[in-house]
């Protein structure tokens, strides 16, 4: 391991309180009870969060699958006009419970971000990304369980505030009752490098 890189691990990891996780999120990966959980906080509108789900996420998706869990936190920004409509999606194709359907709505929504966050035609992207029936049901849950729905984007975003985020993305590991953001320096692009060392050592701890 190079110098530089290793100079950049010492300033990415920033220990934070003891804390217990206030608010389960959305689990693309794993389980919430896993040793070591990688916690996001995301905007679908956020372009620094669609380049963190396709350079770095979906790495630790393939790599660290059975061992890392993923949880998604939405924090929609006021900014982002269609961050929060494109939020409830996501919490009703959750209750599909099948983290794969739930995948691929996060990929097209990622993907298509360009598009809908000019246009506001989110309809487009998640129908794409469901079969007919389960896009049906999802728009079923969201008119039925709304008020639940609005309930659980409020519990991330005051989770979010609670914990002090700057902004998003923002990323924590909790593993041993601990609770890690992860900071990441503006001149390093390749956080999936800086987050592997992490996660390998800390599953290392684990043997």
């Amino acid at each position: 391991m190079s110098r530089r890189l290793l100079t950049a691990i010492v300033f990415v990891l920033c220990l934070a309180v003891y804390a217990p996780n206030g608010s389960a999120g959305v689990i693309l990966s794993g389980s919430v009870d896993s040793p070591i959980r990688l916690e996001v906080f995301s905007g679908f509108e956020c372009p620094a969060c669609g380049h963190l789900f396709f350079n770095t996420i979906q790495q630790v998706l393939k790599n660290y699958k059975g061992k890392v869990s993923v949880v998604y936190y939405e924090f929609p920004l006021s900014m982002h006009q269609h961050a929060r409509p494109a939020a409830r999606y996501a919490a009703a194709a959750a209750r599909l419970e099948d983290q794969e359907k739930l995948l691929r709505l996060y990929e097209t929504l990622f993907a298509d971000r360009d598009a809908w966050s000019k246009d506001g035609n989110l309809e487009a992207s998640v129908s794409r990304a469901l079969s007919p029936e389960d896009f049906q049901k999802v728009k079923s849950i969201m008119e039925i369980e709304a008020d639940s729905i609005e309930r659980s984007i409020d519990r991330d975003i005051k989770d979010g505030m609670d914990r002090g985020i700057p902004g998003t993305p923002t990323l924590f590991l909790n593993y041993s009752g601990r609770q890690e953001r992860i900071v990441v320096p503006p001149n390093v692009r390749d956080i999936y490098t800086l987050l592997s060392w992490r996660l390998n050592g800390l599953l290392r701890q684990q043997r």
